[in-house]
């Protein structure tokens, strides 16, 4: 059967909710033929619901205050934000109208929207383009964070979404949109991967499910796959086996379906691609953390990208992100393994 890319996928699954519910609409900058969206994500929608699919000027600020009042009426906005970056020209909307609508009239209203955001670096766009920006929001009441993961299915991510009745921010790495979506508990030849937790939020990557891992590894779905590259060379070179845990949902993202797997552990390495300071990650490990302090081996590291902004040069840009050999070498220090060379 051939593999679905992960661009396809959620492509599939947005023509999907707008064929199911008419309720469902698209706003954004160039969402319309010819363009479908900056990474045409939206191609085609256009042609098929043509007044249903809005094309907006260049306001960030207007085009989510407009997707949250037609929200409120009972519409189900997906906003196309184009790039994570734009997302504080709409902070006020998300943060001031749309997530506080929801309780601050006495009764709560039903307000489902979706806010899609091409998020991160690696591709040499430079400073204003190549940010990640999820822990701007985090903890804001109502405002629920979501990340583009190639284990789960989109279809059934944009349901959940849409299901909460608050507004949602949906970061999409760009580097896995092309990449093709791990399908059937499959990865490769050496590891599989199962769902846990409620909604089958975390997506739990090993070579055998149950075997008890030197370490886990904690990622959002944007650096699944670079973290699945260095489980596989730490296993073939290292003789390190690494399960690599994922949720769908960042925040709010509840641990209890991971707990037994980072008891096993000990050791926890929490890989995030934004720079380092009141993070989910660092949400994260103060969870876990009462679980771990206990072990004689427990240990949990935060790895994030350079305090920075991002060069548009892609080899400075390599110098200020996370990369493989960041994370590879921050599993071996862990370990407190010392390598030659």
């Amino acid at each position: 059967m051939k593999k679905e890319k992960i661009n396809e996928n959620l492509r599939h699954a947005i023509h999907q909710l707008m064929c199911e519910d008419e309720a469902v609409v698209v706003i954004g900058e160039d969402v319309r033929e010819p363009y479908g969206g900056a990474f045409k994500i939206n191609k085609g929608l256009s042609d098929d619901y043509p007044d249903r699919v809005i094309g907006t000027p260049i306001s960030e600020e207007g085009f989510v205050n407009m997707a949250s009042g037609m929200a409120i009426m009972g519409h189900k906005p997906i906003v196309d934000m184009m790039f994570s970056d734009f997302t504080t020209l709409s902070f006020d909307p998300l943060l001031n109208f749309a997530s506080k609508s929801v309780t601050m009239y006495g009764d709560k209203l039903d307000l489902s929207m979706i806010v899609r955001c091409a998020n991160g670096g690696y591709r040499g766009y430079g400073p204003t383009h190549s940010q990640s920006m999820q822990k701007y929001f985090m903890g804001i009441p109502n405002l629920s964070v979501y990340e583009l993961s190639p284990f789960h299915d989109n279809y059934y991510v944009f349901n959940r979404m849409l299901s909460e009745k608050n507004p949602c921010i949906f970061f999409e790495e760009k580097i896995i949109y092309s990449q093709y979506r791990y399908e059937n508990g499959v990865i490769d030849e050496l590891f599989n991967y199962s769902f846990k937790g409620d909604h089958e939020n975390w997506a739990v990557a090993s070579i055998e499910e149950n075997s008890v891992p030197d370490v886990l590894i904690l990622c959002p779905g944007g650096l699944a796959s670079m973290c699945m590259k260095v489980a596989e060379k730490l296993i073939m070179a290292d003789e390190i086996e690494v399960k690599v845990a994922v949720p769908s949902k960042l925040y709010p993202c509840g641990i209890e379906a991971i707990i037994e797997d980072a008891i096993a552990a000990g050791k926890i390495l929490i890989v995030e691609e934004g720079t380092s300071g009141h993070t989910w990650g660092e949400g994260i490990a103060v969870k876990l953390y009462p679980y771990l302090n206990k072990l004689k081996d427990g240990a949990i590291e935060l790895l994030s990208s350079s305090d920075s902004i991002i060069p548009a040069s892609m080899y400075y840009e390599s110098q200020v992100l996370v990369g493989e050999q960041d994370i590879y070498e921050s599993v071996l220090k862990l370990m407190k393994i010392a390598k030659e060379g």
